[in-house]
């Protein structure tokens, strides 16, 4: 029906406008969001109990969502998987060590010997914080999912450390005879979780494995008496 003159197309009478088909309507919802971020953060927390209480191998999809007070359908909604909730759960974790604060600081340090100390306590202060976490994940290795999730986070953190080890490269900050690849290994390796958990094991304090980590960093990568 074509609208009258002076009939405004809002009023009885009047032909409201059509999709055009295929084209689909969006809502924007802020309620809906924020109930659906709470639903993530109540499976993630109640994953991470399960996880820590009876090991990744023990904890089910439909444990999790009990947990939660979902339905196990939404969290293969949410997630699509166990390991893609762990993952989850463990980046979480690494922004709750305060990882943006620790890049800036980083990228705001030049001094060979000062961005060591500056990755050594980094490095304690993420592993420190999800410590019981870490090794419930590194039991689950059997798992292939966990496996590819722990070989994308040693993808992670080696290409950090590149990233890290070709600053002090360029500034010519490593020890003599060493190239940026060695000094990538040795780094990689040093900072790797399962030394870190073999020195909480030890009974070591966060401030002994700081420092035992910056005084080797040091010895293996920079010049004598840096």
């Amino acid at each position: 029906m074509t609208p009258q003159p002076g009939e405004r197309p809002n009023e009885p009478g009047a032909q409201r406008p059509r999709l055009q088909p295929g084209v689909a309507r969006h809502y924007h919802s802020p309620l809906r969001e924020q109930r659906a971020a709470r639903t993530r953060h109540r499976i993630i927390d109640s994953a991470r109990e399960l996880f820590l209480s009876d090991g990744f191998a023990g904890t089910t999809i439909a444990a999790i969502a009990r947990r939660a007070g979902v339905a196990p359908q939404t969290v293969y909604a949410v997630f699509g998987s166990k390991s893609a909730v762990l993952e989850a759960l463990l980046s979480g974790l690494e922004e709750s060590a305060g990882a943006a604060e620790w890049r800036r600081a980083l990228a705001d340090e030049s001094d060979p010997a000062r961005l060591l100390d500056l990755f050594a306590q980094w490095t304690a202060s993420m592993l420190g914080t999800s410590k019981e976490l870490l090794a419930a994940a590194r039991g689950a290795l059997q798992d292939p999912a966990v496996r590819e999730l722990a070989a994308r986070g040693d993808e992670h953190r080696r290409n950090a450390l590149r990233a890290l080890i070709d600053r002090i490269d360029e500034g010519g900050g490593l020890r003599a005879g060493l190239s940026p690849e060695h000094a990538l290994d040795r780094a990689w390796m040093l900072t790797g979780v399962e030394l870190f958990l073999a020195a909480d094991s030890c009974g070591w304090s966060h401030d002994e494995y700081t420092e035992w980590l910056t005084e080797l960093l040091h010895q293996q990568l920079l010049p004598a008496g840096s």
